[in-house]
């Protein structure tokens, strides 16, 4: 098992991709730093700050995109051929892939935090500061992490689910395109969802509203919008991650070569 991560997380540090992905999240991290210093009153520093100067979205795509192609490449390829020839069972191929996602979301948020930090000493050292209470709760550079771990979940709940696209699919364009497409089509069927929820109570539970989770973190009155807690989305939330993955696992075992 070790050694099927390690060669994952070397296959994924060779890639191009990678870097460049890394690259254009800084790039694109600095462009909102830059906005925000310029119209603050515009785009917050403050609020900007907390959302790690609007990171999130472009990592959602991007471990989207690497989800979907660690799994489905490895059969439009033939690569799984070679894996299952060196006697490695598909549970530890698949939970090596998974272990290697994980890192890799790790590492974007963790990349996003400290470059957030870079970026609010160089253009707002005396706008606000971290030790700042943020409402009632927590400091300014609590929440920060606090919205960043809800926000992992949440991109957790996504990628369970392209990672079983993945495998149900020949092609990781499939994946790829369902996945980018539900993630942003979640605020425009945001409304109508609360408007179904409303009527029927039990859709309450769908996966989608789970989706609500960092949003209603913020802002607990949504709750009146997804009927759930805050913890009960949070617990929704593992519950359907946990339920994609074994399905994922039980597919990939028993996918054809």
């Amino acid at each position: 098992m070790v050694t099927l991560v390690r060669q994952e997380i070397f296959k994924l540090i060779h890639k191009k991709s990678t870097w460049a992905a890394s690259v254009v999240l800084l790039v694109l991290m600095t462009g909102i730093a830059v906005m925000s210093h310029n119209q603050p009153n515009t785009f917050n520093p403050q609020a900007m700050y907390q959302e790690s100067f609007m990171a999130v979205p472009w990592i959602y795509l991007f471990m989207i995109a690497a989800s979907a192609s660690i799994i489905a490449m490895e059969f439009q390829y033939g690569t799984i051929k070679e894996l299952l020839y060196r006697k490695y069972y598909r549970g530890q191929i698949i939970i090596s892939k998974w272990i290697t996602m994980v890192l890799y979301s790790v590492y974007f948020f963790v990349l996003a935090l400290a470059y957030s930090f870079i970026l609010k000493l160089i253009f707002f050292s005396g706008t606000f500061q971290l030790d700042e209470t943020y409402g009632a709760k927590h400091t300014v550079f609590a929440q920060t992490v606090y919205y960043s771990l809800t926000q992992f979940v949440a991109l957790w709940l996504i990628l369970s689910l392209v990672l079983l696209l993945a495998n149900l699919f020949k092609s990781s364009a499939v994946a790829i395109t369902i996945g980018i497409v539900g993630y942003f089509a979640l605020s425009v069927v945001a409304s109508i969802l609360a408007i179904l929820i409303k009527k029927w109570t039990w859709l309450k539970w769908n996966p989608l509203n789970m989706m609500n989770y960092p949003s209603q973190y913020i802002s607990p009155s949504l709750k009146s919008m997804t009927l759930l807690s805050t913890n009960e989305l949070l617990i929704g939330s593992l519950v359907y991650t946990a339920i994609f993955l074994v399905i994922t696992y039980f597919v990939f075992k028993r996918r054809n070569v």
